[in-house]
């Protein structure tokens, strides 16, 4: 379950061959989803490897340079390009459609994230099966390439932290943050025995398998999870409903519980409410602190 998606798909950039360029779109459709575009354009602005991983060569639908924000000089795209043969004009490359690339060799990585989503979500339960005299919440805070996760657990007198640093191999897509995400969850929560809160959607999502509920069927936890926004489906008052099935609750604008394992949606909605009414959990927010201060004293360099 921890992929490497920024090495696949630096992989995929390499096969471009001289004299050919590809869009954002045909390497979103090569790793498996189109809607991985935007993830797309965002690992070739981390790529610093530029003699080996041809980033220039990547460009958008309608055969435009544009620029990424590493580069010190945006004029050099397009002298690169030039000097493998392509006419530029106003910025976009002339005769686009003939040096189109997109026969990729490929597994196609994100079809098979999605087949494995599909098989976990029919093991995920909404029946009771939980107990709340332990809570904790979990939140992970990123920069460029790393992640930094933080567990606070409830306790009489305040919570108790866990913490872990790591690499991140995998971008934020929609619908597979638990490719990016549940490798924290699964180091920061082994051996907890409680209800977990994870900032993230559960059942309500296009395979319903959100995070919260990836998570606590792998690890056979009953999870929560509040996000701040709808992925999917509609909202009938403060109800929402995914393929005609009620799957979600709007407890404020940023506020969107779902069931994520080992718990139904009433009882979800009935849990946050009884312990924090309408605002969004004190919990959440003070974990979501504690991984900003750790993401920030973990850039500061040793004295």
């Amino acid at each position: 379950m921890n992929y490497d998606l920024y090495s696949y798909f630096y992989g995929l950039v390499r096969q471009i061959p001289d004299g050919k360029v590809t869009t954002y779109g045909a390497l979103a459709r090569a790793l498996g989803d189109i809607v991985a575009s935007r993830a797309c354009g965002y690992m070739l602005s981390l790529s610093r490897d530029n003699d080996q991983i041809p980033d220039y060569r990547v460009v958008r639908s309608d055969g435009s340079v544009g620029k990424y924000s590493h580069e010190p000089n945006p004029d050099e795209r397009a002298r690169k390009l030039n000097s493998e043969g392509f006419s530029l004009v106003n910025g976009k490359i002339q005769d686009f459609e003939k040096h189109l690339f997109d026969e990729f060799k490929t597994e196609y990585p994100l079809d098979a994230m999605r087949e494995e989503q599909s098989r976990l979500s029919e093991k995920v339960s909404l029946d009771d099966d939980f107990s709340a005299e332990s809570v904790a919440a979990i939140d992970v805070s990123y920069d460029d390439r790393y992640g930094y996760g933080v567990m606070a657990i409830r306790k009489d007198s305040g919570y108790e932290y866990r913490t872990v640093v790591q690499g991140v191999r995998f971008p934020y897509i929609p619908g597979y943050l638990a490719y990016r995400e549940f490798s924290f969850i699964q180091a920061l929560a082994s051996g907890f025995d409680g209800l977990l809160l994870i900032d993230a959607s559960g059942y309500l999502h296009p395979r319903r398998i959100g995070l919260a509920s990836f998570a606590g069927e792998v690890m056979d936890m009953p999870t929560i999870g509040i996000s701040k926004s709808i992925l999917i489906g509609r909202s009938e008052g403060n109800w929402i409903y995914n393929n005609g099935e009620r799957s979600g609750y709007i407890v404020s604008k940023k506020e969107i519980v779902s069931p994520g394992h080992r718990i139904s949606l009433d009882s979800s909605v009935k849990f946050i409410k009884d312990h924090y009414g309408d605002r969004y959990p004190e919990i959440l927010k003070d974990v979501h602190n504690q991984t900003v201060k750790l993401r920030i004293s973990a850039s500061k360099p040793l004295s």
